[in-house]
């Protein structure tokens, strides 16, 4: 780990304006390190934004005032250069013509050729991207996916707690005994803590361990936790903001879903009929993961919803060692590694059989290796 902190040290130092990005529909854990990460470079004078594609929640004990992005924006600017070395510009107007752009430039005693003329793609707003928690680039969704060039050609910093990562980045923290990015995180932030970066971390923590009853949890989790609050995080605030205010909506949706569980094998799943969708939690995915923890033996859960008569949609969380965007990849599925969705041309109860027999015959090979 001093090696690598060594290596992410000299990156950072070189770097002036950050991207900081991860999965799609980011996970608390996620989007509390993002922060963290963001205040912690603006103290190093650095410019950082936070860009996710997908759904991001709101959690009050997060800072407020930190802005979150959903696409990058003008990433560079197109440039076309003009040589006036023997020729000067006396007048320069533009129109658009259909999808056309049409430059006019009137020369100064001279003539302009097209030698005289060439393009330029111009440089990238970011000199470094920070990933966290993506075990692969795909997975970062619209972010990645409409901006390869900018990802390719631009050094990264991959942080994660996955077996299954890539090792895409130039530099790569890849911790797969650790129970967060938060933790990981730590490691790396821990010279400069404030009390808004000790809650952002703290939140991750709690949220990522299921406070802290995952079996991934260790003495030295423990002790990292206790140091955060020292630091000053809120761990009253974020109890209360996790645990204590769920609405009466929220605690019937999710009743509805504990109350259709079933268990087969290492899959548990339930199901949310259409009208039901419009009260499920913002940190629902979280309460999803939670509940995969506190269920001894599962690996994967499957929440169904009956879009019509013959249309069902199924989203599909993981664990960290199981990538569900890879478990029904062959049925055109989207997502990461630990929420994928799929639509399938069938009614409920077909739907459910169908995907689950599926899966369940995935996980026997993967657990049998």
């Amino acid at each position: 780990m001093d090696l690598l902190n060594k290596e992410l040290k000299k990156v950072l130092d070189s770097a002036t304006n950050i991207l900081i990005t991860g999965p799609n529909n980011p996970s608390l854990d996620v989007l509390g390190s993002a922060m963290a990460w963001q205040i912690f470079l603006s103290k190093q004078k650095k410019k950082a934004d936070i860009c996710f594609d997908g759904k991001i929640a709101k959690y009050n004990f997060l800072p407020g005032h930190i802005n979150i992005s959903n696409n990058l924006g003008n990433l560079n600017k197109f440039k076309i250069i003009l040589d006036t070395s023997k020729t000067k510009v006396k007048q320069l107007s533009y129109d658009m013509e259909d999808s056309e752009l049409i430059i006019d430039i009137v020369p100064d005693n001279g003539i302009f050729s097209s030698q005289d003329v060439k393009t330029d793609r111009g440089e990238y707003k970011y000199d470094l991207i920070i990933v966290l928690g993506a075990n692969d680039l795909e997975s970062l969704g619209n972010i990645f996916s409409e901006n390869r060039h900018f990802f390719h050609n631009r050094a990264i910093v991959n942080i994660d707690t996955s077996v299954l990562n890539e090792n895409y980045g130039q530099v790569n923290i890849v911790e797969a005994n650790i129970t967060s990015i938060a933790e990981v995180s730590y490691q790396v932030l821990r010279q400069d803590i404030d009390r808004e970066i000790a809650t952002c971390l703290l939140a991750g923590m709690i949220m990522a361990t299921s406070s802290f009853q995952s079996p991934k949890v260790t003495p030295d989790t423990l002790d990292l936790a206790s140091q955060l609050i020292i630091k000053g995080a809120n761990r009253e605030q974020i109890i209360e903001g996790l645990y204590r205010t769920k609405d009466i909506d929220t605690l019937k949706s999710w009743g509805k879903v504990l109350s259709r569980l079933k268990k087969q094998g290492n899959i548990i799943s339930s199901y949310l009929n259409h009208e039901e969708i419009e009260n499920l939690p913002k940190d629902f995915a979280d309460m999803v993961q939670d509940l995969i923890l506190a269920t001894p033996g599962s690996q994967v859960a499957i929440i169904f919803y009956q879009l019509e008569l013959y249309s069902t949609e199924a989203w599909i969380y993981s664990i960290n060692n199981i990538n569900a965007a890879e478990l029904i990849k062959d049925m055109g599925a989207s997502g990461s590694r630990h929420l994928a969705k799929v639509v399938i041309d069938k009614d409920l109860e077909v739907a459910s059989k169908q995907l689950i027999d599926n899966i369940a015959k995935k996980l026997n090979i993967i657990n049998a290796r």
